[in-house]
Formats: structure tokens, sequence, C-alpha cells
């Protein structure tokens, strides 16, 4: 995926799912800071630099992630130096809807029924992955689950970098 830094590819008027509130995710990512917003705006959002998740990581504009000490457990994934997703484990965070890292898996499906699509989470035998995509398929959040109907993932930002497994690849 290649996005041009400075090109703002999120739309200027989104639904109130989409804008999440403050340390909520949504479609967009971890409010305040978004999917589609280049590093500059992020950090700029923050009042706060991102930095390399691993002393090793390769900082060239590819594919790259990044945290803020301010947020512990939240990743950013940047390509080209624009965010296409965020993602954590962490269980202080939730969406927008309450969904919480750690929480039952049912939970989303009463909250955001019909919205969801379903699929097979590919690291557990019988866990799934329920995502809610905004009207125009762009954005996506992603809830990861277990076998045992836990949610261990929140996810969310630009189709299709949110949907891989990996940040960049899949």
């Amino acid at each position: 995926m290649s996005i041009s830094p400075g090109k703002r590819c999120w739309p200027r008027r989104v639904s109130k799912l989409a804008l999440a509130g403050d340390g909520r995710f949504g479609w967009l990512g971890l409010a305040p800071a978004e999917g589609g917003q280049t590093l500059q705006e992020v950090e700029s959002t923050l009042g706060a630099h991102l930095q390399a998740l691993s002393p090793q990581a390769k900082i060239d504009g590819a594919c790259q992630k990044r945290e803020v000490v301010s947020q512990p457990g939240v990743v950013y994934v940047l390509d080209q130096d624009v965010v296409t997703r965020v993602e954590t484990r962490g269980a202080r965070h939730a969406t927008a809807s309450g969904v919480r890292v750690g929480g039952d898996a049912a939970k989303a499906q009463r909250v955001y029924g019909e919205r969801l699509t379903v699929t097979p989470n590919v690291h557990f035998a019988k866990g799934q992955t329920r995502t809610v995509y905004s009207q125009d398929r762009k954005f996506a959040l992603m809830m990861e689950g277990t076998d045992a109907g836990r949610i261990i993932m929140l996810r969310g930002g630009l189709v299709p970098a949110v949907e891989l497994l990996e940040g960049c690849s899949g």
C-alpha cells in the first residue's frame, strides 16, 4: 500500500462511530490520532514524538511500527510516513461502543449487531475476528477474539492495511 504523505485520505465528515472520542478505538484508529494522518500530524496531535518500536527497527519511510510513551501498548503502523492503522492489546483501551481488550467477544456482537463481519481468526482453532467497516469501506475497526471468546486486540485504520495480519504485509 502506498500513500502520498500530506494527502488526506480520510473523509472530512465522518459518523459518530468513526469519531471515537479521545482514548477510544473507532474506524480511524485511536482518537485523537487517526489512520490517514501523516507522522507529523500525529505527533502534533499527541504532543509527543512517535518512537521506533524497537531500537533495531529501520526507519526509512517504508513500513514502520512506532509507539509513544504516554500510550503504553498502543502501536502506530506507518507506511511512507502515513499512519495506516493503530492497534493495541492493552486492556485499558475500548472501542467507542465499550468493547474492551480482555472483554467478552459476545458483547461486540450485541453492540455492533448486523454491522459486524465475522471471520475465523487464523491464530486460533475457534477464535473469530469481528470487523465493522465504514459505509464507504475505506476504514475498519477490527476486534480479534480467542477460542475462549475474549477480545485480545483492537485495531482501526485504513483498508486494506488494517486487515493485514502484521501491519504492512500479510
